[in-house]
């Protein structure tokens, strides 16, 4: 956020938090009021979800010092309002503005205090013992960079959510018409198998990872990882910022980690499933770019944009066949086209070049928007 700019309030401190959004704050602070862990949610019209998921927190975790921050980001649902009345422990800071998943966990991360960071979606359910596992195994084991708990659908059947960073043949294989058939009918999944981390099945074992495994779904970080690789890059607001994370984790000598006895309820998709197809294919394709311009360069994107041309022919083909029978007007015959130049010219407005870092603030600089005080612990009410 730039300096002077007042899109959020605290719900606690009722100040704007600009100061905070550039990412700077004290580390005496932070050493005064440790916790074990903060957790870290962004929230975008997911109220459901967003109580049954701190409804788990509060229920579930035990032992440990720990604080929820939950950014807001200008929600029309009630979110904020069900936060302040049902759990007012937790730390609201309310967006004016959708400002993405990246800049809204910058933000939360700005008011953490915690040894460790848990990033997790609204959408998840902790279990017993989720949180508390996932601390253990971070203090644990000194290269664990992200560590994430095997993920159930909500009827505690597996969920393959976490995969490999991705290359031109994930593109290829799991993003196009041509590609998916292949794969299906030719080589038996086993490009989704592998990419998908699907050959593990239902593991045992600890897994660990340096191509992937570290999605923000629901992830520990030590705050010493952080401190070395920055948290999130805002060039990616919705897509990628995972795999941007993890590019740089990995290049620090870092691993991710899966627990097999450390599980959570997964519903997935509550946030970009709102979002029309379109909308969603130029978020998917912005990250997707910008992540392959970063780390391999421009030749690299331009192979990317022909393997998602492929598409192009196949929609061409719906959309014939939907206006010969009737299902479409003889105007849209074109719509992939234009759709698909919409898409590669596509840019979000709430990104920009910022990855956030922790830092000594100016000797001098007053600390806005962290309150003096923090709930009872464990982070819940006593009583």
């Amino acid at each position: 956020m730039p300096a002077g700019d007042s899109f959020f309030s605290c719900a606690i401190c009722g100040r704007g938090c600009a100061g905070l959004a550039m990412g700077r704050f004290s580390e005496k602070t932070l050493e005064r009021n440790a916790m074990d862990v903060s957790i870290l949610l962004v929230n975008w019209n997911t109220c459901g979800y967003l109580r049954e998921c701190l409804q788990s927190i509060q229920d579930t975790v035990k032992g440990l010092e720990f604080e929820v921050i939950v950014v807001d980001n200008a929600s029309t649902d009630g979110s904020a309002e069900m936060v302040r009345s049902e759990f007012p422990w937790a730390i609201l800071v309310a967006s004016s503005e959708n400002v993405g998943f990246a800049r809204g966990n910058n933000l939360a991360l700005s008011h953490a205090s915690g040894e460790n960071l848990l990033v997790t979606n609204p959408d998840v359910v902790l279990l017993d013992g989720t949180l508390e596992g996932l601390v253990a195994f971070a203090r644990e084991v000194p290269d664990a960079g992200a560590i994430s708990p095997k993920l159930l659908n909500p009827d505690r059947t597996l969920q393959n959510f976490h995969g490999r960073i991705p290359t031109l043949s994930t593109l290829l294989f799991l993003h196009t018409h041509f590609g998916r058939w292949v794969d299906k009918h030719l080589l038996g999944q086993r490009i989704r198998r592998r990419d998908r981390y699907e050959v593990y099945g239902d593991f045992q074992e600890v897994l660990a990872f340096s191509d992937g495994g570290a999605g923000f779904c629901c992830t520990l970080i030590p705050r010493r990882a952080i401190q070395r690789i920055g948290f999130m890059d805002e060039r990616f607001p919705v897509f990628f910022n995972d795999g941007d994370f993890a590019m740089r984790l990995f290049r620090e000598g870092y691993r991710a980690y899966m627990l097999p006895h450390v599980q959570a309820i997964h519903y997935g998709g509550s946030s970009v499933k709102q979002l029309d197809r379109l909308t969603y294919n130029q978020e998917f394709v912005y990250g997707l770019r910008t992540f392959y311009g970063t780390f391999r360069g421009f030749l690299y994107n331009r192979a990317v944009d022909l393997i998602l041309s492929l598409n192009v022919p196949v929609e061409l083909g719906k959309a014939l066949k939907a206006v010969l029978q009737r299902r479409r007007r003889p105007s849209s015959l074109f719509d992939p086209i234009v759709d698909f130049r919409k898409t590669l010219a596509y840019r979000p407005g709430n990104a920009r070049p910022h990855i956030f870092k922790l830092a000594e603030r100016p000797e001098g600089q007053e600390t806005q928007g962290v309150p003096e005080e923090t709930s009872p612990s464990p982070g819940i009410p006593a009583g």
